[in-house]
């Protein structure tokens, strides 16, 4: 039993890519039922980057002038069909209200950080039609690349590390930092880091749909896991 139990702990740590100190999540104590049905979003507008921009332009043949767009705006609809699948009442909050609000950071573990934009005490985000959904996912950054570990972008020890003249990959890889939000008592609920790998021959914007896709799913398993 213990073997078997083993083993399932270290295929979940090579699916969420697991590091050895580090805590890449934390949840409000009273966080104690994940959203079912009702989810809004806010922040996909500014989230999504793309790294190694000239890579990924030879590798599927988009123009490298305005592979940036393309790709993120790719990867955005993707991310916002998958959660419009996933949650029957679901809600994109405009993202002009994102961008005024302030900057902070959360602390997630000793040296991980996260930076992101989270609503003032006794402000409450709406949607459209005026209406104040009770649960926002807030995504702050959603990084794609090759090859890349979260570490490198929130171990503040870590963060110069990256290899950008590398030729070859075996990935491409997201790395995703988001907040749900209880929109009526203005708290943060879970927090969390999620570093996605996708193992690649030869890349097609398939591959970057699965990313994407996989990505969302990570999220959803952290959100009712991190319900206690």
């Amino acid at each position: 039993m213990f073997r078997i139990f083993a083993i399932v702990c270290i295929a979940a740590c090579a699916l969420v890519g697991c590091g050895h100190s580090y805590h890449w999540s934390k949840s409000h104590p009273l966080y104690k039922k994940p959203p079912y049905a009702n989810l809004a979003i806010v922040g996909t507008d500014e989230a999504f980057v793309l790294t190694r921009s000239a890579w990924f332009a030879k590798k599927l043949g988009w123009n490298p002038d305005s592979i940036q767009l393309k790709a993120t705006a790719f990867c955005e609809e993707i991310f916002l069909n998958e959660l419009r699948r996933a949650y029957p009442t679901f809600v994109k909050i405009p993202d002009e209200q994102y961008k005024q609000l302030p900057e902070e950071s959360q602390k997630l573990d000793d040296r991980i950080f996260m930076k992101g934009r989270l609503p003032e005490q006794g402000v409450a985000l709406k949607d459209s039609a005026g209406n104040v959904p009770p649960y926002i996912l807030i995504l702050h950054e959603f990084i794609v690349g090759t090859d890349l570990k979260r570490e490198t972008y929130f171990d503040y020890a870590l963060i110069h590390n990256e290899n950008t003249g590398k030729k070859t990959s075996k990935n491409i890889s997201a790395i995703v930092s988001y907040t749900l939000w209880d929109n009526e008592k203005q708290r943060p609920l879970f927090s969390a880091v999620d570093e996605i790998q996708h193992p690649i021959v030869v890349p097609t914007p398939k591959d970057l749909e699965t990313l994407v896709r996989t990505a969302v799913k990570q999220i959803r398993i952290n959100l009712y896991g991190g319900a206690s």
